[in-house]
């Protein structure tokens, strides 16, 4: 009989299908296959051709469209490059998106409880700092 291996992650990975846009320097890929994410990256899959690993771009996740767009907006960089589909690495979430992907987790994972511990344990990712006023 064989073991399960240990989850290694960080943060619980919920599957969840929307909108995407993924944002470089040169280019945006958009993507309506969203595969995973959790409170620190997403993985997509796109039919474009994959930036490389290590690029940095800002990622733009649509969870309702009207009357009012809400959208999860994060900074980061691509962590997995394959044809077909990328992973990319939060490293800064805006504070509002920061509360509505906590409740995207809450909402669609098998086991909330496990994702309140992690909430409550990490502050794995820092809020974007708003523009100062000058």
């Amino acid at each position: 009989m064989s073991e399960q291996p240990e989850e290694k992650r960080e943060f619980v990975r919920v599957p969840f299908k929307t909108d995407t846009a993924v944002r470089t320097r040169d280019r945006t890929i958009w993507s309506s296959n969203t595969l995973d994410i959790s409170m620190n990256g997403i993985c997509v899959a796109t039919t474009e051709t994959v930036p490389p690993e290590g690029t940095f771009c800002e990622v733009e996740i649509v969870l309702a469209e009207s009357p009012a767009p809400v959208i999860i907006e994060a900074r980061g960089a691509i962590v997995r490059s394959e044809p077909g589909t990328m992973a990319v690495h939060f490293s800064e979430v805006d504070v509002d998106s920061y509360e509505h992907l906590q409740q995207l987790i809450l909402n669609n994972t098998k086991d909330p409880e496990r994702a309140e511990k992690e909430f409550g344990a990490h502050r794995g990712i820092r809020a974007a700092r708003p523009p100062e006023k000058s």
